[in-house]
């Protein structure tokens, strides 16, 4: 697909390349949707870009996808034969393991520097 590095380029930067004129954004629609779209990808950078595009501008319901022209198809943005029911719950489910495991993580961590504390505390006494 392209981009810098090998890296495909984000939704927001086709949004841009693909709607601006004198290298700036000039219909007051498209520089509308852009903010709301930066603001999106800022609020969850992991959210997949068909999501960005339907939160946006609403469900797609043709083969086109909205912001990658007309070669793009929906179909070549899913994956397997998961609906997106079931791949929203399970990316749902992962992110509470996620934040479960960090919250899991800090405790483990403020522990270990208490029992840290004491060890230190323990040795400079025995000297």
């Amino acid at each position: 697909m392209g981009g810098k590095d090998d890296y495909p380029p984000t939704f927001v930067t086709i949004f841009f390349e693909t709607r601006k004129k004198d290298n700036k954004l000039v219909e007051p629609e498209a520089i509308e949707k852009h903010v709301q779209v930066e603001e999106m990808v800022q609020a969850d950078p992991s959210l997949p870009s068909i999501e960005i595009v339907e939160k946006c501008c609403g469900p797609q319901t043709r083969s086109h996808v909205f912001g990658y022209g007309g070669r793009v198809k929906a179909e070549y943005l899913k994956c397997g034969t998961s609906s997106k029911a079931e791949l929203l719950s399970a990316l749902r489910s992962t992110r509470e393991d996620n934040k479960s495991l960090n919250e899991e993580n800090k405790s483990l961590n403020e522990e270990n520097k208490s029992l840290n504390d004491r060890l230190s505390t323990l040795e400079d006494e025995m000297k």
